[in-house]
């Protein structure tokens, strides 16, 4: 599985791969878990890696991930990749999902809702 977490805040974007490696099991995480922290880089990794998970925050150095939805989707079409929003804006729920976003979570982060939606279809979250 390959998951590319595009996060600013360093901190974060770690304690979510981390948590990511042991809940799925990802036996090789070096080239399969990425963390970036803008836009760039991470449609940068979208491109290269055409990962089948991509989590994004929305307040990033160079631009809002929200409308950044769209362009993941035209970087990475035909890919079932789920895109999920992270935001603490929760006021950005409904352009994210119309943007194309799978999943939203809440920030602070709930690690319980990380674990979930790999368990629940997205329009129970």
């Amino acid at each position: 599985m390959k998951i590319v977490i595009i996060e600013d805040e360093r901190d974060l974007g770690v304690l979510m791969r981390n948590f990511l490696i042991r809940q799925l099991n990802i036996k090789t995480p070096e080239g399969n878990v990425r963390v970036v922290a803008s836009l760039t880089e991470g449609l940068d990794c979208v491109r290269d890696m055409s990962p089948d998970w991509i989590f994004i925050d929305n307040n990033l150095p160079d631009g809002k991930g929200v409308q950044a939805i769209r362009q993941i989707r035209d970087v990475h079409p035909g890919k079932n990749a789920k895109v999920v929003m992270m935001s603490a804006m929760t006021n950005l729920r409904d352009e994210a999902f119309r943007n194309g976003a799978d999943f939203f979570l809440d920030k602070p982060i709930s690690f319980v809702e990380v674990k979930n939606i790999f368990t629940k279809p997205a329009t129970e979250i």
